[in-house]
């Protein structure tokens, strides 16, 4: 690893030095010599001093002789060496509390790892004087970021004294803040998306032009990282696949299948998509209060996956009863002063993540017809049904009555029972001539749907949306068999 002369004077802590280096100084030294090399630290004695040079600057240390110096000189970059090595283990093996304790080690600072929704990975100290800020040690009880802390650090990160590369900024010190203390922070950045969010805090030693260089290499590594590795072995790339699947594009079978098996976690239960925007004009696509939204939903709904999709909250919801959940979130968002700004949408139940991009759509379609609370495009999904063809009519088909048909068997037998029951005005007689069955057989079969479904037959949409729904889907297994 190349060093610039900050990060050896940071080695140096135990020393008694004198330095001038320049500010901007690049991590370009290779090693240490007893002469001058362009690219290397030379040592020569002065007096009982050392004077350890380079193009950068130099450190003068006080009564260390010319050997033992060359050889504490050397030992640091052999020492930052192995810390490259053991570093890039801990994150090739994602062991975050491992790399945590390796970078306090190397900054002399307090060091803080978080996951893309500020959620704790590790955490280290020690902390100077005045102790651990309020936020950290709420980070540290709670796992998360508190909405306050969110917001103050949002908040010194947009006014960041300088960025830097690999999206490493400085912040301010601010003693009015939950986080008083200045500090460095970098979010991982790989293809445009945030991952993890290192923060290194200003309180046992001034941060200076060494802990950038050294925040910058860390960023650019575990960037490689999250470019390097799969979802099997990462979940940060989670929220990449709902991305992807919800933009339509396409992503391996393979990993929808692991991504869905770790959802579902053995528990049964129904997807579905959930938007949620804001009413005013205004304020839609406000990423800062989205990200805020976001946040609250992670924090109290740890098993729901949320990103930010064209100017949206999308969550994937999974439970038996995605609804009432929906509503639960809606409620829980409103607690935060939103009540009344904002709208949301909810898809029909689903079972397979790879049709995701057309629940994502009936989303969208559900939210723009909301009025307040969440609108469910189940209300609307008649209508969808005879404007659309092709995928997007057959995911927008009756949920229940779709999977029925999807197993096939006794269910599927159900399913075309039902479809002459209600093509027949829901004539008994008539729809038992027409598939040749007895009228006690069908009368016992549309008895037994309407208990284990739930479905309400007395209502005028319901019967048209189920009907519909056969239809179609009979059609397509006939299209499908014709090819």
């Amino acid at each position: 690893m190349k060093l610039n002369m900050w990060m050896i004077a940071n080695r140096l802590a135990n020393y008694e030095i004198e330095m001038k280096i320049d500010v901007d100084a690049e991590p370009v030294l290779n090693s240490t010599l007893p002469y001058y090399v362009p690219g290397c630290v030379y040592i020569s004695a002065v007096g009982q001093d050392v004077l350890c040079e380079s193009d950068q600057g130099y450190i003068r240390i006080r009564e260390l002789g010319l050997g033992d110096a060359y050889l504490l000189i050397q030992g640091i970059f052999d020492w930052y060496q192995d810390w490259v090595d053991k570093t890039n283990d801990a994150i090739m093996s994602a062991d975050f509390e491992q790399l945590v304790r390796l970078c306090q080690l190397a900054f002399g600072n307090p060091v803080m790892l978080q996951d893309s929704n500020y959620c704790l990975l590790g955490m280290a100290g020690p902390f100077g004087e005045g102790g651990m800020p309020p936020e950290w040690a709420y980070i540290k009880k709670n796992g998360q970021s508190s909405v306050e802390g969110y917001e103050c650090m949002s908040q010194a990160l947009q006014y960041a004294e300088k960025v830097y590369r690999q999206n490493v900024r400085q912040f301010k010190r601010n003693p009015h803040a939950v986080v008083p203390n200045g500090g460095l922070h970098a979010t991982i950045i790989f293809h445009g998306r945030g991952y993890e969010k290192l923060t290194v805090l200003e309180s046992t030693r001034k941060i200076n032009r060494g802990d950038i260089c050294l925040l910058e290499y860390i960023s650019r590594r575990m960037a490689i990282y999250a470019a390097a590795v799969s979802g099997e072995t990462r979940k940060f790339l989670d929220n990449e696949v709902l991305e992807d699947l919800a933009a339509g594009g396409t992503v391996p079978r393979e990993k929808i299948r692991y991504f869905q098996s770790v959802i579902e976690n053995g528990r049964p239960g129904k997807f579905a998509v959930m938007l949620v925007d804001f009413f005013d004009q205004a304020r839609r696509g406000d990423l800062r209060a989205l990200q805020l939204l976001k946040n609250i939903v992670y924090r109290q709904y740890p098993a729901v996956n949320s990103l930010i999709v064209k100017g949206k909250l999308l969550l994937l919801l999974y439970s038996g009863h995605p609804e009432i959940l929906a509503e639960q979130i809606l409620k829980s968002m409103g607690k935060c002063g939103y009540q009344k700004d904002l709208q949301a949408g909810l898809s029909c139940e689903f079972y397979d993540l790879s049709e995701l991009g057309f629940f994502f759509e009936q989303a969208v379609q559900a939210k723009s017809a909301s009025t307040g609370g969440v609108a469910g495009f189940y209300d609307m999904a008649v209508d969808y049904l005879m404007e659309n063809t092709g995928p997007q009519r057959l995911c927008a088909c009756e949920p229940t009555l779709r999977r029925m048909w999807n197993e096939g068997g006794d269910k599927r037998t159900g399913v075309l029972t039902l479809k002459a029951y209600l093509g027949e005005e829901r004539s008994s007689k008539r729809a038992s001539e027409k598939l040749f069955i007895h009228k006690n057989t069908l009368t016992y079969r549309i008895k037994y749907l309407k208990e284990s479904t739930g479905w309400d037959l007395e209502n005028t949409y319901i019967r048209d949306y189920l009907r519909l729904s056969a239809y179609f889907l009979e059609k397509s297994e006939i299209a499908k068999n014709k090819n």
